[in-house]
């Protein structure tokens, strides 16, 4: 089987999850401690203060300029505020749905393969990748197609098989190097 390098792995980008909730479903895989490190200690922290500045200034700084224009930037730092917060809790609710998931797949899991049958140019958001068709199989479950998005990689071709672990209750599984 070849081998394929950690940065490539299927399931790595942000725009992967295959099927729906009644059809076989890949693990999202969690942020790793560096990027979470820096979305935690500056990033998050640095879009909750923005909001609050805007209002800070809209009610206490901008006292020389029209209503109209200190509601605007008020209502604006409300709208940051409000729209931050919601993002932080997304972040936080998809890592620890990831790490259920991950936790359920060591529990549960079986070890499997993942038959590559088809290989298709698609966007990962910024960056380009490949859609892979996918046929699961192993002991203990019946083979299930899924599709996986993924960064390009010249070791993706048809006929390759992956290493896979699946729960086999509801098909979830996690392409694993």
């Amino acid at each position: 089987m070849p081998a394929v390098p950690r940065g490539y792995t299927p399931g790595r980008s942000a725009l992967t999850g295959a099927g729906n909730d009644a059809g076989p479903r890949q693990v999202d895989l969690p942020a790793g401690g560096f990027q979470r490190l820096v979305l935690r200690f500056l990033g998050l922290p640095l879009l909750l203060l923005i909001g609050p500045s805007m209002v800070f200034a809209a009610a206490l700084l901008a006292t020389s300029e029209p209503v109209l224009n200190r509601w605007i930037l008020g209502v604006a730092g409300v709208g940051v505020t409000f729209s931050c917060v919601k993002l932080a809790r997304h972040e936080s609710r998809s890592h620890e749905r990831a790490r259920r998931d991950l936790r359920r797949l060591e529990a549960t899991g079986v070890t499997g393969t993942a038959e590559i049958h088809a290989v298709r140019p698609t966007s990962l958001g910024e960056e380009s990748g490949v859609e892979l068709d996918l046929l699961v199989s192993g002991p203990g479950f019946d083979p299930f197609e899924s599709t996986s998005r993924c960064r390009d990689h010249h070791a993706l071709t048809v006929g390759t098989r992956l290493n896979v672990v699946v729960d086999p209750t509801d098909r979830l599984y996690a392409i694993v190097p």
